[in-house]
């Protein structure tokens, strides 16, 4: 797995998924910061998602789940890639009634089976904990989540209500950028 992160965390900088600014960013969740990972324009390249798909293959193994989306963006994209890629059930979830009237609906899945959330970001969990809740309401099984970057301060890294895997911090995404010349700092 190391070699495999090491490689995400390269094209994360080469590609311009990780940006660091003077000025801070108002994030979706409202609140601001200098660093803003976005992966929407990287899993548009096919060797990019491929990738993310290798990292999440290294880390499935041959656990049986079922991957389940967030309301965000990039997590139905990511989930149907790896569900189609690895095989497996899939569900997802429809945070608000934006469209058809569809509320907090969940469509697929299987009952008991164990939810493993897939989105690109972690920054407050919101989302996550939004769908895990909507999961387990419909039956589906106990969930966990897989995001790319944890970018949760350090303290609350071991604080989330349901476990949650990350091959990179932000802090380890940082610290490349300083080692390999993209950031200039400490």
């Amino acid at each position: 797995m190391i070699a495999l992160t090491q490689a995400l965390v390269e094209r994360f900088w080469e590609a311009g998924a990780v940006v660091v600014r003077d000025a801070p960013i108002t994030l979706k969740s409202g609140r601001t910061s200098h660093v803003y990972v976005s992966l929407r324009e990287f899993v548009c390249e096919a060797a990019n998602l491929a990738l993310l798909g290798d990292v999440f293959g290294e880390w499935l193994e041959c656990r049986t789940v079922t991957l389940g989306s967030v309301s965000s963006l990039l997590s139905p994209v990511l989930c149907g890639a790896f569900a189609g890629r690895f095989d497996l059930p899939l569900a997802l979830f429809r945070a608000d009634a934006s469209e058809k009237g569809l509320s907090g609906q969940v469509f697929g899945g299987e009952k008991g089976a164990p939810v493993v959330l897939v989105d690109d970001v972690l920054t407050s969990g919101g989302t996550a904990v939004a769908a895990a809740q909507a999961f387990v309401d419909q039956g589906l099984g106990q969930p966990s989540l897989f995001v790319f970057v944890d970018k949760r301060p350090q303290g609350l890294l071991g604080k989330f209500p349901m476990p949650v895997a990350a091959p990179l911090i932000l802090g380890e995404l940082l610290g490349h950028g300083i080692k390999a010349g993209y950031l200039r700092g400490e």
